[in-house]
């Protein structure tokens, strides 16, 4: 038996598209909060360095030809280490708005990534509809000794008129069913029921943890000082992939 550490799993997390839409809302606009703060930052530390190194080659030409070389060494460390000074106190003092800005962004990815562990596909999100609908249980009841025929008629029904009440009760007693004798794949008839509206919620979900991911990235960057090319490489693959399964060419997680 598979040990499953249901501890880990939060409570008072509500699991529908509305939800996950205000997760991507919400994540959306405090990455690119944090964003435009680590931006202004990096510039700031860009500004310092571009004026120190300006300020070291003023004073090496100023120097004499024989004590050029002396000067252009002195100047060049002078300028390093003021430049890194900087950077730390830019650190220091952003510490405190960057590391709240990054526990939200990391609340909202551990919600999205909850819910996204409920619904890993079309076939687990149909079978939470109508859960505890006295109207799913006289579907399944009805349908339990039903044959493949009376199968595909129930599931044509579902999918034409959009009874996701019966498309679950169709779900679930094909599961409960002997794996050798199934009149059809759970996964067919809940990809054409419910399958656009998992799509949709599934690329909310990822794109909420993939803000977190990237403004973790961006910190550390601006923290390190330099960029991570691996790193860097693995969030952009995943953008990619993230708006290409939604549908989009480039909008914002």
């Amino acid at each position: 038996m598979a040990t499953i550490d249901f501890n880990t799993v939060p409570k008072g997390v509500t699991l529908n598209e509305e939800r996950a839409q205000y997760l991507s809302d919400r994540a959306t606009e405090t990455a690119t909060a944090f964003s435009r703060k680590v931006e202004k930052l990096q510039n700031t530390v860009m500004d310092a360095r571009n004026n120190y190194s300006r300020e070291a080659e003023d004073f090496i030409t100023s120097a004499s030809p024989e004590d050029r070389a002396t000067a252009r060494a002195f100047a060049k460390k002078n300028a390093a280490n003021k430049a890194a000074n900087i950077h730390r106190q830019l650190i220091a003092s952003s510490e405190a708005d960057r590391a709240a800005m990054l526990k939200g962004l990391q609340a909202y990815a551990n919600e999205a990534a909850a819910i996204q562990a409920v619904y890993t596909s079309p076939a687990t999100m149909l079978g939470r509809v109508g859960l505890g609908d006295p109207k799913r249980t006289q579907y399944q009841l009805q349908l339990e000794g039903a044959g493949p025929v009376e199968m595909e008629t129930a599931a044509r029904t579902a999918i034409m008129t959009g009874d996701l009440v019966l498309g679950a009760a169709i779900a679930t007693v094909i599961d409960r069913r002997s794996k050798d004798r199934p009149p059809f794949a759970v996964q067919a008839i809940a990809k054409r029921v419910v399958g656009e509206v998992w799509k949709r919620m599934t690329a909310k979900l990822e794109g909420v943890q993939h803000a977190y991911k990237s403004a973790l990235a961006a910190d550390r960057e601006f923290v390190r000082g330099k960029a991570d090319g691996i790193t860097s490489l693995s969030l952009a693959l995943s953008r990619q992939a993230i708006d290409e399964a939604a549908g989009d060419d480039g909008g914002e997680a």
